[in-house]
């Protein structure tokens, strides 16, 4: 009995995957407050007050274009980003959470959910400036690692 709850406490494929998704859901969380937040004409304005304090140019005026094209978005498409972005948190914890307590159907939902994301890598690689597709490789490949990983896991496994 003392072997079985040790197995089941040990680090794993399943629970590094785990880990990956709740860190992304919790990335993404904090991502989706800031476009929420950014609906507020006064967070705003303080934010373009904060970036003329920068001293890097470049810098300043990078972020000062962001800020300027996503202050101008309409309420209404800001929403739906906002709910956009919480839906996918939302399938991303689901997929944390259910794999880290092995669940099969949390297995096939991430498999699927993970395998739907690599044509959409294989395009931005395609759109990718020479020098910035290493970011692009290194998702397309983390994300077929999971998706083959998943699929050993389910075969491996009687039902």
């Amino acid at each position: 009995m003392a072997k079985a709850t040790v197995a089941k406490r040990r680090i794993d494929g399943l629970r590094i995957i785990a880990l990956l998704k709740l860190g992304k859901a919790l990335l993404l969380l904090v991502a989706t407050y800031g476009i929420y937040r950014l609906l507020d004409p006064q967070t705003v304005a303080r934010l373009f007050t904060w970036l003329g304090t920068f001293t890097d140019n470049f810098e300043r005026r990078l972020l000062t274009r962001a800020l300027t094209w996503v202050s101008e978005l309409e309420g209404t498409k800001i929403k739906s980003v906002v709910a956009v972005t919480s839906a996918y948190t939302l399938l991303l914890t689901t997929e944390g959470v259910g794999l880290w307590l092995r669940k099969r159907w949390a297995e096939w939902l991430t498999a699927i959910a993970t395998s739907a994301l690599v044509p959409f890598d294989l395009w931005e690689l395609g759109h990718q400036p020479p020098g910035h597709k290493l970011p692009v490789v290194v998702v397309l490949i983390v994300n077929i690692a999971i998706v083959i990983y998943l699929i050993v896991q389910l075969r491996a496994r009687p039902r």
